[in-house]
């Protein structure tokens, strides 16, 4: 059997992301408990499912996700000082601090802003896959 240096490439890129947020997690939750961040929820133990998945879809595709799902976007290009501005909430975030700490969101990568009460954005994705469909020419009807 011959190995595969580009799906090892992939696997271990998408292991680094693993880490990286998990890094990322214990520095930002740290910071919330010693007083200097007001809000911060980790995604342990997700770091899998939330990576595994990002990579499974293409950057074109639309992503409504939840406030423990930032491996999605870790994924997509967004970095350690991208999430630090959102967390505080400065200028320099895509929201420029209007919105919630956690509550991620970044239209250049497709990813619609996180809402606090889970699964209120299904019928948004849902909604957001129809539309995609019927732009593809598969029709409105199944």
């Amino acid at each position: 059997m011959l190995f595969d240096l580009a799906a090892f490439s992939q696997t271990l890129a998408l292991y680094k992301n693993m880490l990286r947020l998990q890094v990322m997690d214990k520095l930002l939750y740290s910071a919330q408990r010693q007083g200097r961040l007001s809000f911060y929820m980790t995604s342990s133990s997700e770091e899998a499912t939330t990576i595994g998945s990002a990579a499974a879809l293409s950057p074109l595709d639309p992503v409504f996700m939840q406030y423990r799902e930032q491996g999605v976007l870790l994924h997509r290009g967004f970095t350690y000082p991208d999430f630090c501005n959102q967390v505080v909430g400065n200028a320099l975030e895509p929201a420029r601090g209007r919105q919630m700490p956690v509550h991620y969101g970044c239209a250049e990568r497709k990813v619609f802003t996180v809402s606090s009460p889970l699964a209120t954005q299904l019928s948004h994705a849902a909604g957001a896959g129809f539309a995609m469909r019927v732009e593809a020419g598969g029709g409105g009807r199944s």
